[in-house]
């Protein structure tokens, strides 16, 4: 019986950081008094309770639409905490699996004659 735990963090929708670390703190189930920020990601991930053990990383591999313009400092804050899941995969701490939106594709085919 396979006893790991699957996670789905979902970052489409999330326009600000502190939406990042909502949706990671929720569905990870963080303590309340846990920080919000890259290097509390990295220590969590090493060792203070967290739920899962398999992630899946859902975002666009470019955000649009963050207020003040801040779509690459955006994405690159992304990229950081995608990183630091991977890290922690070399490490065999957890595995990741990072989707990207606008990479999946509609499928046509019923259109085709």
């Amino acid at each position: 019986m396979d006893n790991r735990v699957k996670v789905t963090l979902n970052f489409t929708s999330c326009k600000y950081m502190s939406e990042l670390f909502k949706e990671m703190r929720t569905k990870m189930e963080w303590d309340d008094d846990l920080g919000e920020n890259l290097s509390a990601l990295w220590d969590i991930l090493r060792g203070m309770p967290y739920k899962g053990d398999d992630f899946t990383i859902i975002r666009p591999r470019n955000f649009t639409g963050i207020p003040h313009g801040e779509n690459t400092a955006f994405t690159n804050y992304v990229d950081k905490i995608c990183s630091i899941f991977q890290k922690a995969q070399n490490r065999n701490i957890l595995t990741v699996q990072i989707e990207y939106t606008d990479n999946k594709t509609e499928n046509i085919s019923a259109y085709m004659v």
